[in-house]
C-alpha cells in the first residue's frame, strides 16, 4: 500500500492569502509612511500600483518556471524573494526604496496566486479539489478584508 503525502490545506490557504494580505495591510498607515519618508501621500499610494505591477509580472514568471523546476523550489524561492521585499520595505528610508521593495515583495508574493492553484490541481482531484478550491477562494475574499484591520492594529500597537 502506497501512501501519498498531500499538502496541508491550511498551508495552501496561507500561501494563497499572503499576497492579498500584504497588499492591503499597510493601507491604514499610508499617511504616516508619507510623513516618515517626507513625501506626499500620492507618492506612497503609487506603491499600491507598483505592487499590482510586480504581482502581474510574478504571475507570468512563476507559472512558467515552476513547470520546469517544480513547485516546491519555486514556492521556496518566491517566499524568499517576498521576505527580501518585506525587509526592504521595513528598512526603506526613501520613497524610491519603498517603491522598489514593494515591487520585489509583490513579485515574490505572487507565487501564492499561481502556485497555490497549481499545487491544488496537482495534489487533489474530484470532490477534494472542490473543497480545497473553496478554502482558497475564501482566503482570496477574506485576506484582503483582514489586511486593513491587521494594519490598523499594528499601527496602534507599534506606531
Amino acid at each position: 500500500m502506497t501512501h501519498v503525502l498531500l499538502p496541508e490545506i491550511w498551508l495552501i490557504v496561507l500561501i494563497v492569502g499572503l499576497p492579498q494580505l500584504s497588499e492591503t495591510v499597510y493601507t491604514p498607515s499610508l499617511p504616516d509612511i508619507a510623513h516618515a519618508l517626507r513625501t506626499s501621500e500620492a507618492m506612497v499610494e503609487y506603491t499600491l500600483t507598483i505592487y499590482l505591477f510586480g504581482f502581474a509580472l510574478g504571475t507570468l514568471f512563476w507559472g512558467k518556471i515552476s513547470d520546469k523546476l517544480g513547485r516546491k523550489p519555486c514556492v521556496i524561492a518566491g517566499l524568499l524573494v517576498f521576505i527580501v521585499g518585506c525587509i526592504g520595505c521595513y528598512f526603506s528610508n526613501s520613497i524610491e526604496m519603498l517603491m522598489i521593495s514593494r515591487g520585489v515583495q509583490a513579485f515574490g508574493g505572487s507565487i501564492g496566486s499561481v502556485l497555490g492553484q497549481a499545487i491544488c490541481r496537482d495534489a487533489f482531484h474530484g470532490p477534494a479539489l472542490g473543497r480545497v478550491y473553496s478554502a482558497t477562494g475564501s482566503a482570496l475574499a477574506l485576506f484582503p478584508a483582514l489586511g486593513p484591520l491587521f494594519g490598523e492594529l499594528i499601527a496602534e500597537i507599534f506606531g
